[in-house]
């Protein structure tokens, strides 16, 4: 089977997809991942075959664009440009295709991929990492700046969220999008919402536990769990002789990152240092960033540009974050007591869920200073409550399936399924994996 994996976004959000293309490709289908040229090494040292539909400048320019991790401007920046996105995905999977032996599997940016499910009838699956993407009008996903609010009366909560796509996010990105789709001869969209979602297929790769399916999810839709991806094309597997050094020389460490996207966190970190050191804990920084200079030399912090979160968070005390899905996941599963500090998208949601499920505490980045953070991780650690929260859910996760194995049967589980049907009718039709998807593995 001929399957194009198509993944836009920063580091957390195409390792998962990494994943998938490899597993894929050591069960001996014919694999190309596209994305950002950025992610060509990882994808390469996973032995993936990689192709660019993203330059590095185009990346910096919206990734890496210092309002980028604002919660309006951020949103304002990536939706603005998502319709520069389209062509480069569309002619990808327009120039790859194998007509009747192709599936695409895309993330929630990839909109080419949509388009070209429309125009070019390839039989598409969309992955979503984050519960961000499925309103709800029962229990519904936190938005980045007013909330969701469970005291609010719940066809309110309901506006809210829907008011987000038709308010915000379809005047920035339909003019662009529906004029990519005439010149393809597609008529134009009225709304964006529902029109997003791939017609048959989308896996969710979160547990129920985390976010449960709701009544008025889309039908389609399969759940699955969190996918263990942090070692998937890492510039290297074993943890750098001086970092084993620190972890096993002391107490464990707060470890504190706040991802892979470069942007002015230096007064953060700062901040999360000298809170670790009011409270006499060493700490571990990890920043693909310029680390700040003030700290340098000080032998109760270490410095490191990549450790796999997997490897070293069951040796931490604590760990202080941005909100990533895969970085709360990982946390999750090593029982590690998580402080998120949210910048924007997904992680307030994902902030609140952590905070419900009794394993951290979130606070706002405009107050993240050095005294409040110590007295808020003081909190944390000392707290019998969370470390038996974090306990629990470690176990559940310890219990819960390999997620980008089990993505990849129901992958191919549909694609069979339909193309053994066609076959018998003479012809080789696109996946119907409305039940495909929903079928048991």
């Amino acid at each position: 089977m001929r399957i194009l994996v198509v993944s836009l976004g920063t580091y957390g959000d195409v390792l998962p997809f990494i994943g998938l293309a490899a597993e894929m490709r050591r069960r001996g289908h014919d694999v190309t991942l596209g994305g950002a040229e950025r992610f060509r090494a990882a994808s390469e040292r996973a032995g993936v075959p990689f192709s660019t539909v993203m330059s590095d400048t185009q990346y910096a320019e919206v990734f890496e664009h210092p309002s980028f991790w604002r919660p309006v401007a951020g949103a304002l920046r990536l939706f603005r440009a998502m319709p520069s996105f389209l062509a480069p995905v569309y002619d990808f999977i327009e120039r790859e295709n194998k007509s009747g032996d192709t599936l695409v599997v895309a993330s929630h940016l990839a909109l080419g991929a949509r388009v070209a499910e429309d125009a070019l009838a390839v039989p598409t699956a969309s992955v979503h990492l984050t519960p961000i993407m499925l309103v709800s009008r029962h229990v519904g996903p936190r938005t980045p700046v007013v909330g969701a609010p469970r005291w609010l009366p719940a066809w309110l909560q309901w506006k809210l969220q829907t008011g987000v796509y038709t308010h915000f996010i379809a005047p920035l990105l339909l003019p662009g999008l529906n004029e990519f789709r005439a010149s393809k001869g597609l008529p134009p969209l009225k709304k964006i919402r529902k029109w997003w979602h791939p017609r048959r297929r989308m896996l969710l790769m979160f547990p129920d536990w985390f976010a449960a399916e709701q009544p008025d999810w889309p039908r389609q839709v399969r759940q699955i769990d969190f996918p263990r991806a942090d070692l998937f094309g890492a510039e290297q597997a074993a943890l750098d002789p001086r970092l084993e050094a620190f972890l096993a020389a002391g107490d464990p460490p707060v470890a504190v990152t706040f991802g892979s996207a470069r942007q002015s966190t230096d007064k953060l970190y700062r901040a999360a240092i000298e809170a670790s050191r009011r409270l006499g804990r060493r700490c571990l920084v990890l920043s693909q960033q310029e680390l700040p200079p003030s700290a340098e030399g000080d032998d109760r912090v270490f410095f490191s540009r990549y450790a796999p979160l997997s490897a070293v968070l069951p040796r931490c005390a604590a760990l202080i974050h941005h909100g990533g899905v895969g970085t709360v996941a990982l946390a999750f599963a090593a029982g590690t007591p998580q402080l998120v500090v949210p910048f924007a998208f997904d992680q307030f949601d994902h902030a609140a869920r952590v905070a419900r499920l009794g394993c951290g505490i979130w606070i706002r980045r405009s107050g993240f200073v050095a005294g409040r953070v110590a007295r808020t991780l003081g909190r944390l650690l000392a707290s019998k409550e969370v470390a038996e929260s974090c306990l629990r859910v470690a176990d559940v996760s310890a219990q819960g399936e390999d997620a980008i194995a089990r993505a990849c049967d129901e992958l191919e589980a549909g694609f069979a399924r339909r193309r053994s049907a066609g076959s018998r009718r003479g012809v080789v039709e696109p996946i119907d994996a409305a039940a495909a998807i929903r079928s048991p593995a």
